[in-house]
């Protein structure tokens, strides 16, 4: 099972990478271009101190990229247990941006709310169309080469 995801994994990660490159450059435009507000620094959670932006703006691309793969893995686990893993995993994902929307409104300013929501938008298009794409590259590649 393991090779299967480790599969899924690297037949996206170059969809993987331009999301996350979209994420970072979406992050940098919205904070340190716009100068909105980011979320409260999650070190620093007591008080009232900001994330850095330039910090956010790279963490943006971690964040994107780790979050994504564990998407990629989710989808081959759907895989096993649906005939229509992309339709799934496009609704729970749908569901997870409505969630985590809301959720974003406790993160900091209304103004930090919305940057995280426009960013969310900016990399859940993206990875909404363009993973299962990846999926179905992946899914056509020889697994040996006899």
């Amino acid at each position: 099972m393991i090779t299967t995801h480790l599969m899924a994994l690297r037949g996206s990660i170059r969809t993987l990478l331009l999301i996350g490159a979209l994420a970072t450059g979406g992050a940098g435009v919205l904070t340190l271009g716009v100068g909105m507000d980011t979320p409260w620094a999650p070190w620093e959670r007591p008080s009232e101190i900001m994330f850095p932006p330039v910090i956010f703006t790279l963490a943006s691309f971690v964040a994107t990229v780790a979050f994504c793969a564990a998407t990629v893995v989710y989808h081959t686990l759907l895989k096993m247990v649906t005939s229509d893993a992309d339709k799934w995993w496009r609704v729970s994902g749908v569901l997870f941006l409505i969630a985590y929307g809301m959720y974003s409104f406790g993160s900091g300013t209304t103004e930090a709310a919305i940057m995280l929501n426009l960013l969310h938008f900016i990399v859940g298009l993206p990875a909404l169309t363009l993973l299962p794409r990846a999926f179905r590259k992946e899914r056509h590649t020889p697994l040996s080469h006899d």
